[in-house]
């Protein structure tokens, strides 16, 4: 409990570096702290959780040649499943993920080189990292720094870092002014957002070292699509940016044509980590984007829930928090005394959602525990149904996929156990 809300403290004072001040944000949705495990067992306790019955295109900017600094690090094996939203003692200064062994799933902690040479790097080690992206096909980390605010709207900036996992070696690709970036999945490619002085450029680097624009006006954040063809970015309100038009976009990394699969965006409230990145489908078909609630942008004002869009423009939804939380509370779900609220982040498949769902915790945001719940998603009309309270303890916390659309990964008091998206089905 104490490390929990201590990580939320964290990652809320990170999220303010993040946001402009021309806005209040709100608190950033952190996930409950993860227990290093070793085993894999069958979930023992029933679920406790009950419905209720009412339910164009810019010079390119320069890019510094890359310094290199070996640093000496605790080496690990490959994740099989990174996990950047876990949280541990380490806390965002650290890797998370899952390793598949003889003995099942483990999750393993590494923390990032310690002992860095300040004066050479330029950042103290206290503020290694902002946040991170992980690549399986290479074993590599990309994780920005935050040292101060740059750009129209002055967002978190900071040096780009390479960490080679197996080896060790650390590499500052760009020096300055990095927003954000992620992997390609192969690993060898990326794209990141540079502030400059009049916008933020979304670009791609390739491994030969070619850097382009992708497009401008980007001021936050990116997701790379599992096929490595396109990637999702949001233009949005509240960052100086006069001539971007908020909404949730695509752009092919090929071609450079740009599309607007939504025009609701996160309202330039939000943070680092995957919470508050677009998630993309395992196909690449659909995307999802948390949007904070926004009073301001009528007719498009709307209170807090999720986008949900087909890339190839057959449909766009908006889905608010409350077509979850209404099958299990008779109570307003925003009594001061007792409601519930989403945990976080989701697991999104095609046409399904599970996320956690418990008691809110006072000024924080988040539930302590929480039931894993799995919902149908109807693409013709937006309809939220819901299909299963998963058989797993309240203490359990939602990791990842184990199989997309068929079963999910869970850590309850050091197991991890799998467990079927339908392993208790609703009358």
């Amino acid at each position: 409990m104490k490390l929990k809300l201590f990580v939320s403290i964290v990652l809320f004072l990170l999220m303010v570096a993040c946001t402009p001040t021309a806005v209040s944000p709100e608190p950033e949705i952190a996930s409950r702290p993860t227990v290093i495990a070793t085993a894999v067992a069958q979930p023992t306790e029933p679920s406790t959780l009950e419905p209720s019955p009412t339910a164009v295109l810019a010079t390119p900017t320069p890019v510094p040649p890359p310094t290199e600094t070996a640093v000496p690090v605790i080496l690990a094996p490959r994740f099989d499943k990174f996990l950047p939203f876990a949280q541990t003692e380490g806390g965002s200064n650290s890797l998370t993920g899952l390793v598949q062994g003889e003995n099942g799933w483990q999750i393993v902690n590494i923390p990032y080189p310690s002992g860095l040479d300040s004066e050479e790097l330029g950042f103290a080690p206290a503020i290694t990292s902002v946040d991170s992206d992980y690549a399986p096909a290479t074993n590599r980390v990309l994780a920005w720094t935050y040292e101060g605010g740059a750009g129209p709207g002055s967002i978190a900036v900071g040096k780009l870092l390479l960490v080679n996992v197996g080896t060790g070696e650390l590499e500052v690709i760009l020096s300055e002014n990095v927003v954000a970036a992620g992997w390609a999945p192969n690993g060898l490619d990326f794209a990141y957002i540079l502030a400059t002085d009049e916008t933020y450029e979304l670009r791609w680097h390739t491994a030969a070292g070619d850097d382009r624009l992708l497009a401008v006006d980007v001021p936050h954040s990116l997701r790379i699509s599992p096929d490595g063809r396109t990637v999702a970015f949001t233009r949005e309100s509240h960052y100086e940016l006069p001539n971007a038009i908020p909404g949730l976009y695509v752009v092919e990394i090929e071609t450079g044509l740009e599309t607007q699969v939504s025009p609701l965006d996160r309202a330039g409230y939000g943070g680092s980590g995957l919470f508050w990145k677009p998630q993309w489908t395992p196909d690449s078909s659909q995307l999802f984007l948390y949007a904070a609630q926004d009073d301001d942008r009528a007719p498009e004002a709307h209170p807090a829930g999720y986008v949900w869009a087909a890339v190839n423009g057959s449909f766009s939804h908006f889905l608010p928090e409350s077509a979850f939380l209404n099958f299990f509370t008779d109570e307003p779900l925003r009594d001061p005394e007792n409601y519930r609220c989403l945990d976080s982040p989701p697991l999104f498949a095609a046409n399904k959602l599970v996320i956690g769902i418990g008691e809110c915790q006072p000024f924080v945001g988040i539930p302590e525990t929480s039931q894993s719940v799995h919902f149908t998603l109807d693409p013709q009309t937006g309809t939220v149904t819901l299909s299963a309270v998963l058989l797993t303890p309240d203490t359990a916390q939602l990791l990842t996929w184990d199989m997309p659309s068929e079963s999910v990964l869970i850590s309850d008091d050091g197991e991890i156990i799998s467990v079927g998206i339908e392993s208790v089905e609703t009358e």
